[in-house]
């Protein structure tokens, strides 16, 4: 289940998961690593190991950009209607994210306005 709930933080945020575990037999091993569209990049077994990757941020502003696998693009709904989306908890609602505000030529009109 962690590793589902690691794939699925990662998409929903797009962001890199580093889900970091105890080995055996503290723990039950298996940290991973995951991509901003939920793919696994490494896993490791249940005894101690060292995983290594390169973190792509060019990728996070991609998918950000065109959505996980160019369909979905959860933080684009986000700005769209978080305004609406009263969370009293923090004091406030969504506010538009400065990064959705930059767009190269060519793409869609940028995802909402700054406040």
């Amino acid at each position: 289940m962690e590793l589902v709930c690691a794939r699925a933080n990662a998409w929903t945020n797009q962001v890199y998961v580093v889900n970091v575990n105890a080995s055996y037999p503290a723990g039950v091993g298996a940290s991973a690593i995951v991509d901003p569209e939920g793919i696994v990049r490494q896993q490791a077994g249940t005894g101690e190991e060292i995983l290594v990757d390169v973190l792509d941020l060019d990728t996070v502003t991609r998918v950000r950009e065109q959505g996980s696998a160019g369909l979905n693009r959860p933080w684009a709904q986000l700005v769209r209607y978080g305004e609406r989306i009263h969370l009293p908890m923090y004091g406030g609602t969504f506010r538009t994210p400065e990064w959705s505000q930059n767009q190269a030529p060519g793409q869609a009109p940028s995802l909402g306005s700054p406040r």
